[in-house]
């Protein structure tokens, strides 16, 4: 969850370029992505053994990827 969180505060200053409705849409769909996923993420590394860290791992990356890709398209509409 740590990177996941340095990831979204990091990017968080450069959001204010974005126009106001991006910028909302941004914060809200951002945060949900990154909130939801680290904390389902959390639950499989906590509750379901060795085989639920893995899943965990890969979850998390899966987040990454779709911030990244979310952060891009809202760049690219902007």
């Amino acid at each position: 969850m740590p990177i996941v969180a340095g990831v979204i505060l990091t990017t968080l200053a450069a959001s204010s370029r974005l126009k106001p409705q991006l910028r909302w849409l941004y914060r809200i769909v951002g945060g949900t992505i990154v909130i939801v996923g680290s904390n389902f993420s959390l639950y499989l590394a906590a509750y379901t053994g060795d085989q639920g860290g893995i899943g965990a791992f890969f979850l998390q990356m899966a987040v990454i990827v779709a911030y990244v890709l979310f952060s891009v398209l809202l760049v690219a509409i902007h």
